[in-house]
């Protein structure tokens, strides 16, 4: 039988996209490679909440402290990162509307990279773990990505992430991913960090 998952972390529901949109949002707004993408923060709030209703809400999964403070998105292993023409077209509109032709370039080429980099064998993918500037340091982090791992490692698989700020590879790094590569997906973007985790042996 598993551990109990942590009594301060919650399973994000399937309507909880707008929640989860602003969470990610307010965590990333100073993260190079996400503002470099959209161009600034403004399209973050409407394009993860578009992500979280139609791809990582249904075919996956996240957890949220119950203030509403901080939360996580993952896809299981062979879980397709596909959007749909409709989320497609309502993610293109949001970042053209506020970042402009630059942000809708910067997101394709970015995305497509990432595509072409994502290992090969099955895993599970960590999208994003969010914590809003004012808790940051404070462990809740930690709590989360522990809540997640139980799942991870319950199934005997391996896990992916692409770190876009050094100052976090030592925190992913605590809880056994290991950096696989540095990249840049293009001259002017900024560089991230993709992460491996293999599967963890159950005691």
């Amino acid at each position: 039988m598993g551990i109990p998952m942590d009594s301060a972390i919650q399973r994000l529901q399937r309507d909880e996209a707008g929640l989860i949109g602003k969470i990610i949002a307010e965590g990333f707004s100073d993260d190079p490679v996400n503002n470099w993408a959209f161009n600034g923060t403004s399209a973050m709030q409407p394009v993860f909440t578009t992500m979280a209703e139609h791809l990582y809400l249904p075919n996956g999964f996240g957890h949220k402290t119950p203030d509403g403070k901080a939360g996580t998105m993952w896809l299981p292993p062979l879980a397709a990162k596909e959007y749909g023409p409709a989320a497609t077209l309502k993610m293109a509109l949001s970042i053209a509307w506020h970042g402009g032709p630059k942000a809708i370039a910067n997101t394709l080429r970015l995305d497509g990279f990432l595509k072409q980099k994502r290992p090969a064998e099955p895993h599970y993918y960590l999208f994003a773990i969010s914590v809003h500037p004012n808790l940051q340091g404070t462990g809740v982090g930690g709590r989360l990505m522990r809540a997640a791992l139980e799942d991870v490692d319950q199934a005997h698989m391996p896990a992916y992430l692409e770190s876009s700020k050094d100052t976090n590879i030592g925190f992913y790094q605590s809880h056994g991913f290991t950096v696989i590569d540095k990249v840049k997906p293009t001259p002017d973007c900024p560089p991230l960090w993709l992460m491996w985790r293999d599967a963890q042996q159950q005691n």
